[in-house]
């Protein structure tokens, strides 16, 4: 973004007077310190609760104002997010009349009279709920616009974010917004690792009172490897499921997928299926130590003796133990099959409840046979003591479990909630749980938007064909629908899907999606310990930097922001060698690469982006922005300057044509092959003329401003740089 002076003068009964309002963003906080916007189950900068996301109830938060300015009558409200690939909305509400202070969850908005407009997700005029693809945490702001008047469009106008704000740019007499953040359990470049929740009110079981004595650690990891690969071939699954140890866990190796009828009895379903998931890789530890707070995490908390993972009841994330959630039950809700399992948002099957068909296959069905672990090492055994005898009232503790005489402790399946583990008595490392790798491929959203139907289905069957296809079917009010995937000839982990859902309005459609890898379980490094680093940057205009695939941190102003200029630092642990990514940005204001379009100032932006890494063990900088960086254009424009002159500039039309494309797959990993890209262009600090914050850090000299060869055409870059280790 330029750096423009602009001098505004008012000559007022003969007085000069100067001033400059320079900011268009429509994130513009309150003008004022009255007019407010605020919410009963959220706060600004805090978290938005996964209720109102596709992980959730998918409905809109609740949201009351207060303090609008006098002259108001009418308000517009919208949500939105600053992406990396531009900015995504997903609440676009207008003409709320003046005499509205709150909207409630999910209210129907003509109860107020209030108009919708579309969303930048499907394009329809409901609320989106958030549900990102990316990697890490997101930002969403709401923004309540204070309004002199009525907002009238033209029959049949698609009103988008951009056609409102232009609606409303001369009538608007003071905005509020509040900030939130989430972060989705799993996404297509990684899956999540939310940190465990630690219960500081729960009371502690009997079982983890008392430490057991010292034991020989090499013969103890021998014997439980030895004992959990013969819980699955006793059990005689040795064929689906496969153990290997290591020296810290055991593995538990499978594609997810039982041998017994899956999805069959189902009401409640939210259109997804079960699909292979190859060599998901579950790591139960050899030599489990009772904690001293347990852990929940939204995620598996085991895997079934046939490899297939099994999460606690919940259909909503983490549990508060000591209360049961009658709202989210699994079971309850008619969400399960007969079996005690479904296929969760990635397409993959795991349980909830017992697995009472895998239990009716084994071939070893006494009281004392182990039916899964747990990721903390301990054994989860049926509804009975091993001995046969029967569990007495109260004695399960809140985890479901209790103290053994042979493991220390176990885990039990029961008829009643919370029917298996719901959390975890054992130490254990978040950091090396497995997930599912979700389907890749689904550029037309026809699996990623599925939705469970309101009021469940009838007559839900699955079915294997001998050629490999499977096909799930179910009725709808009195209409049939769905979904048949067989294994395609594009990859061993890819299917041919054909479908007619619910959610996706009863048409047709088709495509290829594919599993990919199986994210295994990380081993931290016994050889190379973590070291303690710390980035620091200065973007014009955003950035966003990963280790490997995990985001690291996101440029804290946004984009669209008024002269978003700013330097961020972050202290991290990582080991050698590092692989380091970023995503870097200027802003445009759409494909023409132009900003300030239709005003005066019109005109192409520029950017610039500096960082360096210091080891903070010695204070020695490890890694500085230079030409050694391999950066890929993703976004170039206009390609032809002149376009900048254009009275009425047109993305795509000339002089105003663009270039651009999607970033590489797997391009954050560390295995990818970035030879092919060209290596950064070294810039002046006096061509790039660093602003705001740029001062507050101590540059070293060897950091250089990178960007594309063209600071004003190019407008997005990914570029890949490996720390080693120095010698």
């Amino acid at each position: 973004m330029k750096n423009l002076w602009i001098l505004c003068f008012a000559i007022v009964y003969g007085v000069s007077l100067a001033g400059c309002n320079n900011n268009t963003s429509d994130t513009q906080s309150s003008e004022s310190n009255t007019f407010k916007l605020v919410s009963n189950v959220m706060k600004n900068n805090g978290t938005l609760p996964v209720a109102y996301t596709c992980d959730g109830n998918s409905v809109n938060p609740p949201l009351s104002w207060s303090g609008a300015p006098k002259g108001t009558k009418y308000y517009a409200l919208i949500m939105h997010h600053n992406a990396p690939d531009g900015v995504h909305w997903y609440w676009n509400v207008y003409n709320i009349n003046a005499s509205t202070s709150h909207i409630n969850s999910g209210q129907n908005l003509a109860d107020i009279k209030a108009e919708l407009g579309s969303n930048s997700v499907n394009n329809l005029n409901q609320y989106a709920p958030p549900c990102s693809k990316g990697p890490g945490e997101k930002r969403y702001t709401y923004t309540v616009y204070a309004l002199s008047d009525a907002i009238n469009f033209a029959k049949n106008t698609q009103v988008d974010r951009a056609t409102l704000l232009k609606a409303i740019k001369n009538i608007t007499l003071d905005s509020a917004q509040m900030t939130v953040t989430y972060e989705r359990a799993g996404s297509p470049h990684k899956p999540a690792r939310k940190k465990p929740k630690v219960h500081e009110g729960i009371k502690t079981p009997l079982s983890l009172v008392n430490s057991a004595p010292p034991v020989d650690l090499t013969a103890l990891q021998s014997s439980r490897c030895n004992t959990i690969k013969s819980s699955v071939n006793n059990a005689g699954f040795s064929k689906n499921a496969r153990v290997t140890c290591d020296n810290q866990y055991a593995y538990i190796v499978s594609n997810t997928y039982p041998e017994h009828p899956v999805m069959t009895g189902i009401t409640g379903t939210n259109e997804q299926v079960p699909v292979p998931a190859k060599n998901y890789a579950a790591p139960i530890k050899l030599a489990p130590e009772k904690a001293k707070k347990l852990t929940t995490i939204d995620a598996a908390l085991g895997v079934a003796v046939n490899g297939v993972p099994i999460y606690d009841y919940s259909s909503q994330g983490e549990l508060n133990v000591n209360q049961y959630d009658a709202k989210h039950d699994t079971l309850k809700l008619g969400q399960l099959d007969n079996c005690g399992g479904h296929a969760g948002r990635g397409d993959d099957y795991h349980y909830h409840v017992a697995p009472t068909c895998m239990i009716d296959t084994m071939k070893n069905q006494s009281s004392d046979a182990i039916i899964g672990w747990a990721y903390d090492g301990y054994p989860l055994y049926g509804n009975k003591n091993p001995d046969g005898s029967t569990i007495a009232k109260n004695e399960l503790d809140v985890c479901n479990g209790q103290s053994d005489s042979k493991f220390g402790y176990r885990y039990h399946t029961s008829k009643n909630a919370p029917y298996i583990f719901q959390c975890l008595v054992g130490e254990v490392d978040t950091r090396v749980l497995p997930r599912v790798a979700p389907l890749s491929g689904d550029t037309q959203g026809i699996r990623s938007q599925l939705k469970p139907p309101v009021g469940g289905v009838t007559n839900l069957t699955h079915t294997v064909g001998e050629d490999g296809s499977r096909t799930m079917r179910y009725t709808y009010k009195n209409e049939q629908y769905f979904t048949t995937y067989s294994p395609s000839k594009q990859g061993d982990d890819c299917f041919d899907f054909k479908q007619k859902t619910i959610s996706n309005k009863n048409g047709i459609q088709t495509g290829t999606f594919c599993r990919g890898q199986q994210p295994q379980a990380k081993k931290l490094s016994q050889n190379n310990p973590e070291a303690r680093f710390k980035l620091e940057a200065w973007a014009d205009n955003w950035f966003a930097a990963y280790i490997g695939d995990k985001l690291l941190i996101e440029d804290s102003v946004p984009i669209t922001t008024e002269r978003s200029f700013n330097a961020e630092s972050i202290n991290f642990s990582a080991s050698y060698p590092i692989q380091l990514n970023f995503i870097i940005k200027d802003f445009k204001q759409n494909n023409t690469g132009l900003e300030y379009i239709g005003t005066r100032r019109q005109q192409m932006g520029d950017g610039g982006f500096i960082m360096q890494i210091t080891d903070t063990k010695n204070n020695k900088i490890v890694a500085v922005s230079n030409k050694t960086l391999k950066c890929e254009m993703l976004h170039k424009a206009p390609l032809d300057k002149t376009c900048e002159n254009s009275q009425n500039p047109t993305a795509g039309i000339a002089p105003c044509k663009y270039m651009a494309k999607e970033a590489p797959r797997d391009w954050l990993k560390s295995n990818f092959d970035d030879s092919t890209w060209p290596n950064a262009t070294e810039h002046t600090t006096s061509s790039v003329s660093p602003k705001d914050g740029f001062d507050d850090i101590n540059w070293d000299k060897t950091a250089q401003f990178i960007w594309g060869s063209d600071l004003e055409t190019d407008n997005t870059l990914i570029c890949r740089v490996t720390i080693n280790e120095p010698h």
